[in-house]
């Protein structure tokens, strides 16, 4: 039983770490970033209406829409595998302490 207990306690480490670095990562600032270039963008193609340019800057506002898109759509997924990983890594910590402590109990 111990040796369970220890396996969970690795295993519990290692999910609350990962579940830190998925929390601390910079998807959230690259989304903004992006979100900023864009807007800057579709502002651009808006102040070029009727002129030759604004075709062009349409297309180049549209792709950092998308990339917006996409960078949110990431740092949402990340910031859901944080919310995920890290209570589950506390509760198996807080599991092999349990299973340690019957462990104990049940030899003595």
């Amino acid at each position: 039983m111990k040796i369970i207990a220890v396996i969970v306690l690795i295993l519990g480490i290692g999910l609350t770490v990962l579940g830190a670095g998925y929390f601390f990562s910079s998807d959230g600032e690259l989304c903004q970033r992006y979100d900023a270039a864009a807007k800057e963008k579709l502002a651009q193609a808006e102040a070029a209406q009727g002129t030759p340019r604004e075709a062009k800057l349409m297309e180049e506002a549209r792709l950092e829409v998308d990339s917006a898109e996409r960078a949110c759509r990431n740092a949402r997924s990340t910031r859901q595998s944080a919310l995920l990983a890290t209570p589950g890594g506390i509760i198996a910590i807080v599991s092999s302490g349990v299973l340690l402590v019957f462990s104990r109990r049940r030899k003595g």
